[in-house]
């Protein structure tokens, strides 16, 4: 009969086949033999081919065979290794239920030139793991270390909770909501109705029904033989918990006792971790009865009704999903999510800059943005928008919303339909109250009458001006801050930036075949420096490192400028210092201005660099 292990190791190079026996010889002190298909039918849904099965002699005086496993990828996807003779499950940390050995991370890095040698090393590092193991000392360390990993070897139910908890301490009561596709758990009924209606837009009222339920947090994790398999073994954890540990969890479930929602919380090596358990009650009216006797229906006291419900309960063990604001934006791991989460912005312009860069602002954390703007999508307006073709005909600010809102249902997004001026003369809430905000209007009228209002309530918050030159061979993001010149200083009586990279022969602006319509002839991969040149803006001047005004500009690359027959101006050369092949992110000072700095009224302009006012 065929025997597909054979066939892959009689095609493989025979030299390096050769060379790695006789160093798996050396290594363990016996003949590896080459494994048959026979072999790997326990390896059910891997992807290994061939192998090696070496006997080795641990510590114990104990010989152990140990599987060197190939997948038909070898060397490019590494080995893996599992011990034949393995203990049952979970009772050794690092060894998976059919012996396999979890040895490499995925960011692991090897030389897939030397198969020899990185057979050599993973049969070592397998070795000593199984030495330790035997010796007994990382057993509870690592399994403790590592609990979400072991309890997700261990589930009985594949539906996940989703968490919007903090996960830290102290053990308390929580809510959570059962949909038909999925579970989510919060800190308030108030929390999960918001970030519910976020998700999942058009939910009504009557959907919205929340029960108690139980946070336990443990001061260290739980061992595998502390997972709960039934009541009793709930009940033992949840007194590890502390003293509240067993009164939250009688406060907590459904109105007739007939369920409960657990999440239990610990500090594993790399952070919290959370994991849930689900208890379930038999619905027959025996049963429900059963929970009630003795007591009129609804008057069970909790302690009572708790034990009736354990009694005979199911307990699932499920997997928990992070869902909480600092875990999408870093894992937990990046300290600038609380700061960012807590702050609001407001986009001006929903186009090819604006709905980016709004875009940008949420992924970077951003826990409140208005997305503003007057006009409908267009097809004209599809490759170079974060909106696609089902959006045309909408109007664009509010559509994007709509669609962001449910991608980031932890955060706030409205869309407004609104120019500049008109949400300054309805003194609109959501711009008096933004911790920042973006103009990506495109309008050098509307950034005229921002910087006018600006100016007008004392610069309390900063203005992040965004725009891109020409064929977006350059762009730019000027944040004017509390402190130095405001837009006036660069921008002309019509509202045009006297201060440019590029210059071309020919004006760039393109008439579509209707009057007054013209358009900018650039790409989103053109955009995408500038997009980021600005978003990054807006968040600096957020986290506060930004509070002057200052001046950002990408300089694209030097063929993009000839192919569109331009050149830089003398004031880019300056800033390039010779480097003018381009590539480059610049920054300079912005200058004072007459209007916020009254003492240069009466003096001479001071001149950019090349001589240009």
């Amino acid at each position: 009969m065929r025997d597909k292990a054979a066939e892959f190791m009689n095609s493989y190079d025979q030299s390096v086949l050769a060379n790695i026996e006789t160093r798996l010889a050396i290594r363990c002190g016996s003949v590896p033999s080459r494994l048959c298909d026979d072999d790997l039918k326990g390896y059910i849904d891997r992807p290994f081919v061939a192998g090696w099965r070496v006997p080795v002699v641990f510590k114990d005086n104990v010989t152990r065979r140990i599987d060197v496993l190939l997948s038909p990828w070898f060397p490019s996807v590494a080995a893996r290794t599992a011990l034949v003779d393995h203990p049952g499950r979970l009772t050794w940390p690092h060894v998976e239920s059919d012996g396999v050995l979890c040895l490499l991370s995925n960011s692991h890095d090897m030389d897939v030139t030397d198969p020899v040698n990185i057979i050599d090393n993973l049969m070592a590092r397998s070795c000593d793991l199984i030495d330790q193991l035997l010796d007994g000392a990382i057993i509870e360390r690592d399994f403790k270390e590592e609990f979400l990993t072991y309890w997700n070897y261990d589930l009985n139910d594949p539906r996940r909770v989703h968490s919007l908890l903090d996960p830290k301490g102290p053990t308390r009561e929580i809510y959570v909501w059962h949909g038909t596709s999925m579970t989510v758990v919060g800190e308030s009924e108030d929390q999960l109705r918001a970030w519910l209606k976020h998700r999942f837009d058009g939910i009504s009222e009557r959907q919205l029904n929340f029960e108690r339920a139980c946070f336990l947090w443990l001061d260290s994790p739980p061992l595998p033989s502390e997972y709960p398999q039934n009541g009793n073994g709930l009940r033992e954890l949840a007194t590890k918990a502390g003293s509240s540990g067993l009164t939250t969890l009688h406060r907590s479930g459904n109105g007739d006792h007939s369920s409960l929602t657990v999440i239990i919380g610990a500090e594993g090596r790399a952070g919290p971790g959370l994991v849930a358990v689900r208890v379930v009650g038999s619905t027959a009216k025996v049963d429900k009865r059963t929970r009630e006797r003795g007591f009129r229906r609804g008057n069970v006291p909790d302690e009572i009704a708790f034990d009736r419900l354990l009694a005979t309960a199911i307990i699932y063990r499920r997997k928990v999903l992070r869902a909480d604001a600092p875990w999408v934006h870093g894992r937990g791991r990046d300290h600038r999510s609380v700061q960012l989460s807590a702050a609001s912005a407001v986009v001006f312009g929903c186009g090819s800059v604006g709905s980016t860069v709004a875009v940008m602002l949420l992924k970077a954390g951003v826990g409140d943005v208005s997305v503003v703007d007057t006009d409908d999508l267009e097809w004209a307006n599809v490759s170079r928008h974060e909106l696609g073709g089902a959006a045309v005909g909408l109007k664009k600010s509010v559509e994007l919303a709509r669609r962001l809102q449910r991608d980031f249902p932890h955060a706030t997004v409205r869309g407004h339909i609104h120019t500049v001026e008109s949400a300054i003369d309805d003194k609109a809430e959501w711009l008096t109250h933004a911790d920042l905000i973006v103009s990506a209007t495109g309008s050098g009228q509307a950034d005229k009458a921002l910087n006018g209002w600006h100016k007008a309530t004392g610069r309390k918050v900063p203005i992040v001006y965004g725009w891109a030159e020409p064929f977006g061979v350059a762009g730019h993001a000027v944040a004017i801050g509390s402190s130095g010149g405001c837009l006036s200083s660069v921008v002309n009586n019509v509202g045009l930036s006297t201060f440019e990279l590029t210059k071309f022969d020919e004006t760039a602006a393109v008439e579509e075949p209707a009057c007054g319509m013209h358009y900018a002839p650039y790409g989103a991969i053109e955009l995408a420096f500038t997009n980021s040149l600005i978003a990054e803006l807006a968040v600096d001047c957020l986290l506060g490192r930004a509070a002057n005004s200052t001046h950002r500009m990408w300089a694209g690359r030097h063929e993009m400028l000839e192919e569109n027959h331009g050149e830089w101006t003398i004031e880019a050369q300056q800033l390039l210092r010779g480097q003018t092949q381009g590539g480059a992110l610049l920054t300079r000072d912005w200058p004072a201005c007459k209007c916020c700095s009254p003492q240069l009224a009466s003096t001479p302009t001071p001149s950019f660099p090349g001589g240009k006012s």
